[in-house]
Formats: structure tokens, sequence, C-alpha cells
């Protein structure tokens, strides 16, 4: 079945909360998530030529984009709680990056600064939740990091159940048929305590014993399967 009209929640916003390091951390902007917005600006100019008539040709010089986040503040949420921790920050600490992928499944990095931050202080009544804001503004062009897969939805999604060993790590091996709809797939731990996952299936053992994780086509979150995680005791572990 076709995409038909893209929604705005098939879009997957993700933020690098270990800018510092050479490998990217991606935390996905969704729990409390209520909006994502794209506000583009553009730096036109305008000629007059003898062979246009004297009438007026505009030429896009330059491209502004950044990206509005807004919901309500939730503590522990990854996310939130990098942006958080920015607020009192200048300079090259508000630097990062942040990485897109569309209902289709193509994927872009942009170079972003996090600014006009909203996460750390009450926002109104004590009888509503409190509010989280930021905004996302981009340093020069996209990087691809994906093709698009095709314009299909999901109609189902595959994937393996994983062992690892405390303090090891495993990726679930998730895919989404038919090819051609977007393998982006969004996965969140049962038991948080037994383990932790990325919202892209890397898994991290954390203590013996058993979870499960759900995995859902980002594209159509009702397609989904649930993989059991097994955590091992470590070599150390195992010999104390």
């Amino acid at each position: 079945m076709d995409i038909g009209y893209a929604m705005n929640y098939q879009h997957v916003c993700e933020i690098d909360t270990t800018p510092q390091d050479g490998a990217p951390t991606w935390a996905w902007f969704g729990p409390g998530i209520k909006s994502i917005s794209a506000d583009k600006s553009e730096t036109t100019s305008e000629e007059y030529f003898f062979d246009g008539g004297g009438q007026a040709e505009t030429s896009v010089d330059a491209i502004a984009r950044a990206y509005n986040v807004s919901g309500y503040r939730r503590p522990g949420d990854p996310a939130q709680d990098f942006v958080a921790g920015l607020d009192e920050e200048t300079g090259d600490a508000l630097l990062t990056k942040i990485r897109m992928t569309g209902p289709t499944g193509e994927m872009v990095e942009r170079d972003v600064t996090v600014h006009e931050i909203k996460a750390s202080d009450p926002t109104g009544d004590a009888n509503v939740k409190t509010e989280f804001s930021c905004k996302l503004s981009c340093k020069g062009s996209p990087r691809l990091v994906e093709e698009s897969a095709g314009t299909d939805l999901p109609d189902s999604v595959t994937a393996q159940a994983v062992t690892v060993a405390v303090g090891g790590t495993s990726a679930i091996g998730a895919s989404v048929s038919p090819a051609t709809a977007s393998q982006r797939v969004l996965c969140a731990v049962l038991d948080p305590k037994v383990a932790e996952v990325t919202t892209d299936g890397l898994v991290t053992g954390l203590k013996a014993g058993k979870t499960t994780v759900t995995v859902k086509a980002a594209a159509k979150p009702s397609v989904m399967a649930q993989v059991e995680v097994t955590v091992t005791a470590g070599a150390q572990a195992a010999k104390a």
C-alpha cells in the first residue's frame, strides 16, 4: 500500500547527545514531543535584464533552516535531558548534529546549534505540565546518509532474539517488508534495568535476566515485532 499523504509522526528526528565523542549517540525526540516544525528562510536578490523585458528575475542566494521542537518536559528522556543540560551553555558547547529520517526512509544528517531552550524552569500554572522546547538551527548543507527506500507503507517487521553479556552490546537485526518501504524502526525496552536499547536497535546488557524489546516501523508504528533479550553475566561476574 502506498504511503499516501505523509504524516508528521512518520518523520524521525534524533539528536547526537555525545558530540564530543568520535561516534554519535542518537536520541529520539519522541516521548513528550507534540510538535516538530521546519522553519526555512531564504536570502534572495532581484536582477533586471534587457532580454527579460526589464522584468524582475529572482535568485535564491542562501537558505537558513531550523527545526522548532516543543512538547512537555519528560525527565529521564535522553534527548530532552541532553538539551536541558545545555540550558546555561554558550558558544561551541551548543553545537551538535541531528539526524532526520523521512517517511520514505531517506536519512540526512545536519550540523546544528541548539538554542532557545526551555527545559529547566517552571512554565506556568501549578496544574499543568511543564513545557519543553528548543530550536535546532542548521549549519551548512545536509549530508545524505541513506537513500529513500520507496513510497510503500510497511506491512511487517522481523527481528531475531538477542543474547548479550552484562556490559556488552548487540544489534537487533530488524528488517521491514516490503523492501520499498522505509526500513527505519524505533525500538523500546520493557525493563530498562535489565537492558537499554537505542531507538535504532543497539542493545546494551545491564543486569543478568530477560526482557522484551518492541520494534516498530517508523512509517507505520502499528506494524511491529517483539523480541526476547537475554542478558547473561559477564565473564568477570561469572568468576566472582
